[in-house]
């Protein structure tokens, strides 16, 4: 797509946001692949499901800023329409975080989600309770660095959903909590979500994320799911979790 058109299509849905109108079908689908540092061949994906591509690295280490591509190929039949970046702390070494290095740290994930095409860019950063703040920080400066129309996604451990009330001051569209490899608490709150209940903070009720391996029973449906495979995806992995997530629409269990 050209950048031409890019600024188009990205003008055109921030006008039926601004106009209260939904988006087309094809701007918000239900299920979106998370497609990992691994090999993917991901060209089974109907037209209708996206993928997020993680596109590369982020490590905070000291004073620096430590910046990785993805190294792995990924092989789809449309554009990824959303970039995922990771972000770690390097906890071997005392972090700075210094205006210079808060700067470099969100130019590092502006410049790895750049892609034509990409209506959202996601930021996937697990922080400590002492680092809430560069989590916070880098949101904003991502945030006011992405181009109008295009959303700003980040991944939350489902647990923040339930007792983080700073989540309320995150500056993004969408938070998603993943329900696997959850810690204390974990199964409870799966339980609630089968029996028909929901997060306690409002705004992790606009998606959520599974994994093949820990499936759900039920959960809430209406929101944007996103799928994680522990391993590199097949059409039966798809499939299965596919199916899965239909049936909360349809009442099954």
């Amino acid at each position: 797509m050209g950048q031409a058109a890019q600024v188009v299509k990205w003008a055109a849905l921030a006008a039926l946001a601004l106009l209260g109108l939904p988006a087309p079908a094809s701007a918000a689908p239900r299920l979106v692949i998370w497609a990992w540092e691994r090999p993917e061949d991901l060209r089974f994906a109907p037209p209708q499901v996206e993928v997020a591509a993680q596109t590369g690295f982020v490590v905070l280490t000291g004073e620096g800023v430590f910046v990785r591509r993805r190294r792995f190929p990924l092989r789809t039949m449309r554009p990824p329409s959303t970039a995922l970046v990771h972000v770690q702390i390097d906890h071997h070494r005392r972090l700075a975080w210094t205006p210079t290095q808060r700067a470099q740290a969100a130019a590092a994930v502006l410049q790895l989600a750049q892609a034509a095409g990409v209506r959202r860019v996601q930021v996937d950063f697990e922080v400590r309770q002492s680092e809430r703040r560069v989590l916070l920080d880098l949101l904003a400066d991502v945030r006011r660095g992405l181009p109008s129309g295009v959303g700003l996604s980040m991944t939350a451990l489902a647990s923040w959903c339930e007792t983080e009330a700073w989540l309320n001051r995150a500056p993004v569209d969408e938070i998603v909590p993943m329900l696997f490899r959850m810690g204390p608490g974990g199964d409870a709150l799966k339980v609630r979500l089968e029996t028909g209940g929901d997060f306690a903070e409002p705004r992790c009720r606009t998606a959520l994320a599974i994994s093949t391996d820990a499936p759900l029973r039920r959960a809430p449906a209406g929101r944007r799911v996103y799928l994680f495979n522990p391993r590199s995806w097949t059409a039966a992995d798809f499939e299965a979790a596919r199916r899965r997530v239909e049936t909360w629409s349809s009442g099954g269990g």
